[in-house]
């Protein structure tokens, strides 16, 4: 199917004036309309990525945020500004977590950084273990609930700067940025422990549930540079902790991070 145009077209009034409308953000006319084109390119760019258009405000903050953080004074930006980026144009609905698109986005840009610094950044695959007998067992109703709690333990456990993700059904992936491996393995240890002792004393909906996690690591650029390999290592790590009787961490190095493994 092809990709709808976006029109670039001019805002009613000024290009300062809306920029100050929809950012707060105080620049010159000139300064203003090439920075507005450029976000336009950027906004088409992001379509052809998240397939979806998130709307000239959001492709502006993305801009000014991740892609030319020093286009201008960050400070000029509003804190209202910077809450109001409708991250539900790229979160899951249900756990408020970035969706699948936005974390092939992510996951680029941070190779990206990786490359052009030389800072490590670690790929961590996660997948809850059992989840479809939990759902067979007390509904759907139940499952949502668990994945909701899952991604509110997820946020606890990370940094700003990390960009955690649903990927679909149980499916997360965590990218720790400017994460070497050993570190990596460690945070997702406390995560994984931290998730096992929380189902455990939480019920969810009334029901007292068995819940634990699988982990996958896999970095760059130790274990692979491009996107698409650093991910297959990270998969097959996690297919590994899995393998090994699941509720643990496995890197595409082979350390394990052992936690109480389930019987096979």
């Amino acid at each position: 199917m092809a990709t709808p145009r976006l029109q670039a077209s001019a805002p009613t009034g000024s290009y300062a004036a809306r920029l100050e409308q929809i950012a707060h953000l105080h620049v010159p006319e000139t300064e203003a309309e090439q920075l507005w084109r450029q976000v336009s390119r950027h906004r088409r760019e992001l379509l052809r990525r998240l397939g979806r258009d998130v709307g000239q405000r959001v492709a502006l903050l993305d801009y000014l945020l991740n892609v030319h953080p020093h286009h201008v004074d960050a400070t000029i930006i509003e804190t209202t500004a910077l809450d109001a980026i409708e991250r539900r144009a790229i979160s899951d609905a249900l756990t408020g977590l970035y969706d699948r698109g936005y974390f092939e986005h992510g996951l680029k840009r941070e190779l990206e950084r990786c490359h052009r610094y030389g800072n490590p950044v670690s790929l961590l695959l996660l997948d809850l273990d059992e989840f479809k007998e939990i759902n067979d067992e007390y509904g759907h109703r139940v499952g949502d609930k668990v994945l909701q709690a899952f991604g509110d333990l997820i946020r606890k456990h990370l940094r700003g700067a990390d960009v955690p993700c649903r990927l679909g059904g149980d499916e997360f992936a965590i990218i720790l940025s400017d994460t070497a491996q050993a570190e990596a393995g460690t945070v997702a240890e406390r995560f994984r422990a931290d998730v096992e002792s929380w189902f455990e004393t939480h019920p969810v909906c009334g029901q007292f549930l068995e819940v634990t996690v699988s982990g996958g690591i896999a970095t760059a650029p130790s274990d692979a540079a491009g996107q698409d390999p650093l991910y297959a290592l990270a998969d097959r790590a996690l297919y590994e902790a899995k393998r090994r009787g699941s509720n643990c961490i496995e890197t595409a190095s082979g350390s394990a991070h052992p936690g109480t493994p389930a019987a096979a």
